[in-house]
């Protein structure tokens, strides 16, 4: 009897357990899970979905006797309880071969709109990082491997014998080889993939503070833990946000306030839960022509408190990274919601294996989630994401702990052959190799050579041919010296610097720096210490142009920190030697009683603080430092500088302060706002070196088309001033660029950005007097410009040309109407 009911036991099925319960797994045709499958039954309403890896387990209060499984884009299928014992659990879904129609509009409402706009209206209450606080432990794997199965592994040595016994006695060598890299590579990629990752997390969050620390990652061939930002910034965490980050791209969430007006919605299907809450299945894609950034897929919504069960959604753009994301949510507690586990399928198309495309895949899942785990502020770190190193064996234990499975043979074979390849190969050093080269430097054995340095041009310089180093770590990983040399053809002058920099604290970076230069410098120009240069391909194209330059000795050195992550300070001592170059001449007060000195050359000792805010940037602590791991704004830089006088031979007192703010805003249906803030003041009697101008980009010649024919814009630059037409002790200056996108006008193969930029500039000069042979026009009355881009109508690799107008009006408009216009050329990223 006992044998009798072990028996039983041990015969039940693993997808059935009793009359009112059954599991099993749904697969598509290649193998490959089927997430978020509905399934109901009885041929009734009542049922569930499949989970991410296609598994599902269903109950029910009566005894199930058929299940119904339905998908979009696969054929529905249905089976009695008997026949899926027949296939062992397991379902197979036929893809559809039709196509999506055309969505066809019918009168009245559409159902799928009420209920995404309850989504929307009950998102923030939905949104688990606006719960006060959480925490969890995310175990992920993160896998490029080969479809295999779309490989032909098949040799025919029928055919191979017949081709060699016709071959005549002695003539074998000249029969070409017959190909088998197919069999090959389907041999090779069947045993391991191409590349295999683990990562462990550790998130706390109470608000404001949110940090995910990295407690183990083991990656193939690698033992840099940088890797496991792959996993943690792939995509949103969330997908209640008015846009969601996937791969570095912003796109609108179908889940937003209007977005009934910008997608299409279809209700699919709907199927009720032992609760008694109905889970709607809404398709959506973008409505044709609207220009935004758009997603398409299926989303899951539950009745009870109009919240994400589960969603898959990937570009809808065609040009877009071919990428699906999934993402599961659970309710915990009556009202509160909260994911469990993410997925991504990446194509790999720029990357190719004998003609086979590899693909990436990231499978993560969240565990000892906990909503109320009573955290203390001082517990979390302030930066977003920590990543520390670990010994190899407490990495190894870690993972084997939150894996609860032994790796798979795939997986540990792929660890242990490219392991073996990277030691081989040197692999590690491979990769800093390549992150050099991304910064714009040539390592070669402990120097860095500065690309940027190489080849330059200005009207003034003419063509700049130089070189640039930078020591890097294999000298010393907490030192390292700089230096450059320059020689412009046009002035017939060398140009060269070099200094230090001495690392205290990476995390915090603390630095203390020296550094001397001789070189050129814009006279009264905005340069402000700290201000990040935007990408060259947007944003420096103005230096080319400039023509009144200051020949600069300078001597300057000073402490960095980051005392909190979001805040940067730098204190400065520095000392130089400024000639103006040209007739510039200074003639100071004393002049006024018969004592003529005038004047271009000055020297000048100053004292400098300079602060930087950001409150919405994301920092990663790191083995190598603190890194910036997403751009944000606001931005704040404020800078002071005392001037000295009688220190170090310094000739004038004075006080010079400059502050900018950066702030960009995404709008759903109007693309990217971007302002600039600029206000400068100087307070004392100097030379114009020290003296402010806004950014002019205006060249000056007598004929219009001089001074546009070949022009570039700047992305901030006011386009239709002329270089140093105003000199200002004072000043303030807003810049407006509205960034359409493709918003206003987009088809299939041409989309280009259309963009509004408006500038406005006010400033004064309280003694021009002192200044001879250079403009001292002020701007009591303010300076106002406006122009129309219409960016990425040629796009070639990342690089989009395009064309702009802009028009100067008001009271600093010129008396020849032609004269107030500048048509240029624009350059924009093309992605």
């Amino acid at each position: 009897m006992k044998n009798f009911v072990l028996l039983c036991i041990f015969s039940l099925p693993l997808f059935a357990q009793g009359q009112n319960s059954v599991k099993g797994r749904v697969l598509d045709e290649s193998g490959a899970s089927l997430p978020f499958v509905n399934i109901t039954i009885n041929e009734g309403k009542q049922g569930g979905t499949t989970d991410l890896d296609g598994y599902f387990e269903l109950q029910s209060s009566k005894p199930i006797q058929s299940l119904h499984f339905s998908y979009i884009g696969f054929e529905s299928k249905s089976l009695s309880v008997q026949e899926l014992k027949a296939l062992n659990g397991e379902v197979v879904l036929k893809e559809q071969s039709t196509t999506l129609q055309e969505v066809t509009v019918l009168p009245g409402e559409n159902p799928a709109h009420r209920i995404i706009n309850n989504a929307v209206r009950q998102k923030d209450e939905n949104n688990p990082e606006n719960l006060p606080e959480f925490s969890y432990f995310s175990y992920s794997k993160f896998l490029v491997t080969l479809d295999i199965d779309s490989i032909d592994p098949s040799i025919d040595t029928v055919m191979l014998s017949e081709v060699l016994d016709s071959i005549p006695e002695g003539q074998s060598d000249s029969i070409s080889r017959i190909d088998s890299s197919n069999f090959e590579i389907h041999q090779f990629f069947s045993q391991r993939h191409l590349f295999f990752m683990e990562t462990l997390t550790q998130r706390k969050y109470k608000d404001p503070r949110d940090n995910e620390e990295v407690l183990a990652n083991r990656t193939s061939g690698f033992k840099n833990p940088m890797f496991s930002l792959l996993v943690t910034q792939l995509q949103s965490f969330s997908f209640y946000g008015d846009y969601i980050g996937i791969s570095g791209n912003e796109y609108l969430n179908p889940i937003s306030k209007g977005s009934t007006g910008r997608y299409y919605f279809i209700l699919e299907d709907s199927l009720f839960t032992e609760t008694g809450d109905t889970i709607f299945t809404i398709s959506f894609r973008p409505r044709p022509n609207k220009g935004f950034k758009a997603l398409a897929g299926v989303i899951n919504i539950d009745s009870r408190d109009w919240a994400i069960v589960n969603v898959r959604a990937n570009p809808a753009a065609n040009d877009a990274l071919p990428i699906e994301i999934r993402q599961e949510y659970q309710r915990y507690g009556p009202h509160t919601w909260f994911p469990i586990s993410f997925e991504a399928d990446i194509d790999l198309n720029m990357v190719s294996v004998n003609d086979f495309k590899p693909k990436a895949i990231m499978r993560r899942k969240l565990m000892r989630i906990n909503l109320d785990p009573k955290l203390n502020k001082k517990d979390i770190s302030r930066t977003e994401l920590t990543i520390a190193k670990k010994k190899e064996e407490e990495v190894d234990s870690l993972l084997q702990a939150f894996r609860g499975e032994e790796l798979d043979s795939m997986a540990a074979n792929t660890y242990s052959f490219i392991d073996s390849i990277s030691e081989e190969e040197n692999l590690e050093r491979n990769l800093e190799l390549l992150l050099t080269l991304t910064r714009g430097y040539i390592p070669y054995k402990f120097i860095n050579i500065d690309l940027g340095k190489l080849l330059n041009y200005n009207v003034y310089e003419g063509f700049r041919l130089g070189v640039g180093f930078e020591t890097n770590d294999q000298l010393s990983d907490w030192f390292s010296l700089n230096g450059y040399y320059a020689y412009g053809f046009g002035d017939r002058a060398h140009k060269y610097g070099g200094g230090f920099l001495l690392e205290l604290n990476k995390n915090l970076r603390w630095e203390v720096f020296g550094q001397y230069s001789s070189d050129l410098i814009e006279t009264s120009g905005f340069n402000l210490p700290g201000l990040e240069s935007n990408s060259w391909i947007e944003n420096s194209y103005r230096r080319i142009y400039i023509e009144q330059w200051d020949y600069q000795q300078k001597t300057v050195g000073g402490m960095r920190i980051d005392p909190l992550p979001n805040i940067s300070v730098e204190l400065r001592a520095s000392h130089e030697r400024r000639q103006i170059m040209g007739d510039y001449l200074f003639i100071p007060d004393a002049t006024l009683d018969g004592n003529p000195n005038p004047r271009s050359q000055f020297r000048f000792t100053e004292l400098g603080l300079s602060l930087r805010y950001a409150p919405q940037e994301k920092y990663a602590e790191t083995p190598f430092g603190k890194i910036r791991i997403g751009r944000a704004t606001p931005v704040f830089l404020l800078d002071f500088t005392q001037g000295q006088q009688g220190l170090l031979g310094g000739e004038f007192p004075y006080q010079r302060i400059m502050f900018q703010a950066d702030y960009s805003r995404l709008s759903r249906g109007y693309g990217e706002s971007i302002f600039r803030f600029r206000a400068a003041g100087l307070f004392g009697d100097v030379p114009a070196a020290k003296y402010f101008s806004p950014a002019a980009n205006g060249r000056n010649a007598n004929q219009w088309y001089e001074r546009n024919i070949g022009s570039i814009s700047d992305r901030q630059s006011f386009e239709t001033m002329r270089f140093n037409e105003f000199l200002l002790d004072r000043f303030v200056s807003l810049s407006y660029r509205q960034d359409f996108k493709s918003t206003l006008f987009r088809t299939e193969k041409f989309a280009p950005h259309i963009e509004m930029v408006h500038r406005i500039a006010l400033g004064t000069l309280s003694n021009p007097n002192l200044h001879r042979n250079i403009g001292v026009k002020e701007l009591r009355n303010p300076y106002l410009e406006s122009g129309l881009e219409f960016n990425r109508l040629l796009i070639e690799n990342f690089v989009a040309l395009g064309v702009g107008v802009y028009y100067r009006y008001g009271a600093q408009q010129l008396p020849e109407p032609i004269d107030n216009f500048a048509f240029k050329l624009t350059s924009k990223f093309s992605f």
